[in-house]
């Protein structure tokens, strides 16, 4: 719901666009490869893709996952080929703005102009300056009309979408029925028949362990490894000695005071969101209103906030922090919720109406409008400056020793030269953290190195002369090698049958539920419950997450029921009863009905749209050249 505030905000969806840019412009990302390519990636309706939009958009993709992930991104981005992803987005991109073109839709050179003129990177003072506008661009390396023109892209796709989405009619009745599904009571017992007991008494013969060995060769097979050395050139490191004068910090203060340095009002705030649908009825809305006025009055008395944010906010995305919504400007969030909050002072609360229900809000902080002196934003200044000295000085330098090792240097001369040093990597493989290359592309791009090839490989922060040291193909090892991995394997392959076959005997001795209890007692199992429990997570607790069962046990007829197979997690069986099942009640239904209203209109909105582009895909004339792609096959 908060994204969905921003949204509606003053040319929101554009300015988070921007944002987006700005934020992967300013960042080093993986760049062109060394030898530009110009063959035609891929071809969608006579129209070309290119490798370098193709790099491009990869840059994008793995910055988002880098944003959105952190320090998981880089195991993340192992799982998937980024490339190839960047492929099927620009394929959807031109498939989506021909359609557009083809229903006469359109943005007018006024909106595009409103659009980029109300972005407050734009602005000085509240108002769009043309020279702030020329310079951040250029800062990130785009000419305005490069820019208008994504930026019309953006526009003209996001309305289509609107269009699709607008489309999208959701029943009452429809919703409450998959609310009633997903949102079960569910109460469970269970005896667990763990594979370990039977792990003692499997001897496999050596028949059985070459039959076994031969039968999963696969699965025993090791990667592809490389052996590399590489000199990592550290903009920040490159750049340590780089002391800007005086003047030039005067100078690029001066240039800045008006854009980077100069910040508008802020306001720090939680808010709890009771919601309120457009076609909500007056008696609705009046008690969504009476829900808030209770909840603000139990804030007065002392209650904590955060707590009953978590409890009652119907705003998915900060409910589970409290309600917390940080700081923002105007124009971030929409109107009546900003006026007030720009109005109050710290600690005071107060209930806003807008277009999504009822805010209870508490502002935290105020930040008033104010330009940093030059000696406040010296230390800034000095680290931008230098990170870009030392961005240029890191490409100048790793080309030079390119050209240097191309020449007939080696590569630990060339990094002596530099008092850089050289790393001589171990055997490893392209999912395997490798220490001082901790970027995962770069990682991809070394793997495609010929032996003894030696070339520049430019990751999110540095760049990087990798020279390709030896290569050992992925191989199967011989039976003798892994033999006990190999006795591993097997033994719990079998334990694991065993316990299933086990769970099936006593589940064949259980006549009635009733039988339950008596039938695991003779087979020395202990029965467990669960309690009562909601489907919605496919938890069941004491167990883990097994969706199989919950989708089973929400189908039983009647209950209390036995299911009618085991089940298998982490190798162990589980025998389930459905001791008993209820639907949600009405008060519960009219709860939970705004949160789950929203994330069920959007999931139906996102099934039209991703339907409808899959349909233009259908009827496209789609040329792909897979060899061209690069990046890990499969992964």
């Amino acid at each position: 719901m908060l994204e969905a505030m921003r949204r509606h905000a003053r040319s929101w969806a554009i300015k988070a666009i921007l944002y987006t840019l700005i934020a992967i412009f300013v960042v080093w990302g993986v760049s062109y490869s060394y030898f530009t390519r110009v063959k035609a990636v891929a071809v969608v309706n006579g129209s070309q893709i290119l490798s370098v939009d193709i790099d491009e958009q990869a840059r994008e993709i793995q910055q988002r996952i880098q944003n959105q992930y952190g320090p998981d991104a880089a195991e993340m981005l192992t799982h998937f080929n980024v490339r190839q992803q960047a492929v099927d987005a620009l394929i959807d991109q031109r498939l989506i703005v021909d359609e557009a073109k083809r229903l006469g839709i359109q943005i007018s050179d006024a909106a595009l102009q409103d659009a980029i003129a109300h972005q407050s990177a734009f602005q000085v003072n509240g108002e769009f300056n043309f020279a702030a506008y020329r310079q951040v661009l250029r800062d990130n390396g785009f000419t305005p009309p490069q820019f208008e023109n994504r930026t019309r892209t953006e526009m003209i796709m996001q309305t289509l979408q609107r269009m699709v989405a607008e489309s999208v009619q959701v029943s009452d009745a429809g919703a409450r029925d998959v609310f009633d599904r997903h949102n079960a009571h569910l109460s469970l017992a269970w005896a667990e028949v763990p594979y370990s007991a039977f792990l003692a008494g499997v001897k496999p013969t050596d028949k059985q362990i070459a039959a076994f060995y031969a039968d999963n060769r696969e699965s025993f097979r090791e990667p592809e490894r490389i052996v590399a050395d590489f000199i990592r050139y550290d903009p920040d490191s490159l750049a340590a000695s780089v002391q800007p004068s005086d003047k030039g910090i005067k100078d690029y203060y001066e240039r800045n005071r008006d854009t980077v340095f100069t910040h508008p009002d802020e306001v720090s705030a939680h808010h709890i969101l009771i919601h309120v649908a457009s076609g909500d009825s007056a008696a609705q809305k009046a008690a969504a209103k009476a829900r808030a006025e209770v909840i603000l009055a139990q804030l007065k008395a002392g209650a904590n906030f955060e707590q009953l944010a978590k409890k009652d906010s119907d705003d998915p995305g900060t409910r589970d922090k409290g309600g917390d919504l940080g700081y923002f400007q105007r124009g971030q969030l929409v109107k009546p919720f900003e006026d007030a909050a720009f109005q109050m002072r710290p600690g005071e609360m107060t209930i806003v109406e807008t277009q999504f229900g009822y805010h209870i809000i508490r502002v935290d902080d105020v930040k008033p409008a104010h330009i940093d002196t030059l000696d406040q934003a010296r230390a800034q200044i000095v680290e931008t400056v230098r990170h870009r000295a030392g961005a240029d000085l890191a490409r100048g330098a790793v080309d030079q020793d390119l050209s240097a090792v191309l020449g007939g240097e080696s590569l630990k001369d060339v990094a002596a030269k530099r008092k850089l040093a050289m790393v001589e990597t171990p055997p490893f493989a392209a999912s395997d953290s490798v220490a001082g290359l901790d970027d995962p592309q770069v990682v991809q791009e070394a793997f495609k190195l010929g032996p003894g090839e030696t070339r520049v490989l430019n990751g999110r922060s540095a760049s990087y002369l990798v020279k390709l040291v030896a290569r050992t193909p992925s191989y199967i090892p011989a039976l003798k090698d892994i033999q006990g991995k190999v006795v591993a394997a097997l033994a719990q392959q079998t334990a694991e049958s065993l316990a299933q076959e086990r769970s099936e005997s006593i589940l064949k001795q259980i006549k009635s539920p009733g039988d339950f209890e008596n039938v695991a007692l003779a087979n020395k199992l202990r029965v467990q419950t669960s309690g009562d429990f909601s489907r919605a997570d496919n938890t069941v607790p004491g167990v883990g997450e097994m969706p199989e069962v919950t989708d089973a046990a929400a189908l039983v007829p009647s209950f209390p029921a036995m299911l009618d197979h085991p089940f298998t997690r982490e190798g162990n069986s589980y025998i389930f009863e459905v001791v008993s099942r209820r639907y949600p009640t009405d008060s519960e239904w009219q709860a939970g009905r705004a949160a789950f209203m929203s994330g069920f209109v959007q999931d139906r909105e996102l099934d039209a749209w991703s339907g409808f582009v899959q349909a233009l895909r259908s009827r496209a004339r789609i040329e792909v050249h897979p060899d061209l792609i690069g990046g890990p096959a499969g992964a």
